[in-house]
């Protein structure tokens, strides 16, 4: 079956002779004669017969150019979607987030993005990010707005911002000859091995933040004696809040996060900024060509996050 066979029959049955219809197809007589022999030869029945000068459908010709319409209207509707999806008046955008980060993001930026585009409408998916990044590979997601890990990525993605990750510390913690370096930095620095004996609220290894936390530790040559583990952010930092004990967070999420009360947060890097950060990203799936309202939504993420 070809889409050509049915649009030549078409003119075909419309002109009842060659001539007119090969004129209407901008190609010659002999031309659509030929492709028509090739047609049948290659279905192996007979499409036309000829009364006279006049071309009518066999029985066969009849089921197959029936069979072939369907074809033909779904063709024509895929072509108006595609159209309509182009021209940028409605779409669907399958968004992978992280939880958190949802939390904070999505009310600063589906209201704008629903502002230029109503009918373009966001579908969300929250988790994990090694899950996410797993339903961009298998075509299940569009786009993924997570924190770069340290290894290769099978996806196509762009830096949004980096950020750093930050150590969050109950007050009680801290005597008060050890805070008066509190006024001299947003984010002054503290040495993690000073509370290498105290409980950490850890994420899971699947996470990013547990991912960094593992990294952390192996730099300050730290075991943890007492380790707490919590998928949740905003459970870890209410917890060291509490006193339970010592956590870490990105500074993006400190910036967004509405806490009861807040801990002294710091600095784990003295000499590198950069030794302990991380990119924030925005992914699709490798070789994707992105439609306009998701490029939008793309640059939109980028002067918002």
């Amino acid at each position: 079956m070809e889409i050509k066979d049915f649009e030549y029959i078409c003119a075909i049955l419309e002109f009842e002779n060659l001539t007119k219809a090969a004129e209407s197809l901008f190609i010659t007589q002999p031309s659509l004669s030929m492709y028509l022999k090739n047609m049948e030869e290659r279905l192996g029945f007979q499409v036309f017969q000829v009364i006279g000068k006049k071309f009518s459908l066999t029985v066969l010709g009849e089921e197959y150019l029936a069979a072939g319409l369907s074809i033909l209207e779904i063709k024509d509707n895929f072509q108006s979607k595609l159209e309509t999806m182009l021209e940028q008046r409605y779409g669907k955008i399958r968004l992978a987030i992280p939880l958190l980060r949802s939390s904070y993001l999505l009310p600063e930026i589906l209201p704008k993005f629903d502002t230029l585009y109503p009918n373009v409408k966001i579908e969300l998916c929250e988790d994990a990010s090694v899950v996410l990044e797993k339903k961009i590979q298998d075509g299940q997601a569009d786009i993924i707005i997570m924190n770069k890990p340290d290894r290769f990525l099978n996806m196509d993605y762009e830096i949004v911002r980096k950020e750093k990750i930050l150590l969050a510390v109950p007050r009680s913690f801290l005597k008060e000859d050890l805070l008066s370096q509190k006024s001299q930095h947003k984010y002054p620095y503290f040495d993690l091995r000073y509370f290498k004996d105290q409980r950490f609220i850890l994420h899971f290894p699947n996470q990013r933040t547990g991912q960094m936390a593992e990294k952390i530790f192996r730099y300050h040559q730290i075991k943890p004696k007492n380790v707490f583990y919590t998928k949740n952010i905003e459970t870890a930092l209410n917890l060291t809040v509490a006193g339970y004990g010592v956590s870490f967070v990105y500074e993006n999420h400190v910036e967004h996060l509405n806490l009861k009360e807040r801990p002294f947060f710091f600095s784990i890097s003295q000499s590198d900024e950069h030794l302990f950060s991380t990119e924030v990203l925005i992914g699709y799936r490798k070789n994707r060509i992105l439609p306009p309202y998701t490029r939008e939504f793309i640059n939109l993420c980028k002067t918002l996050i």
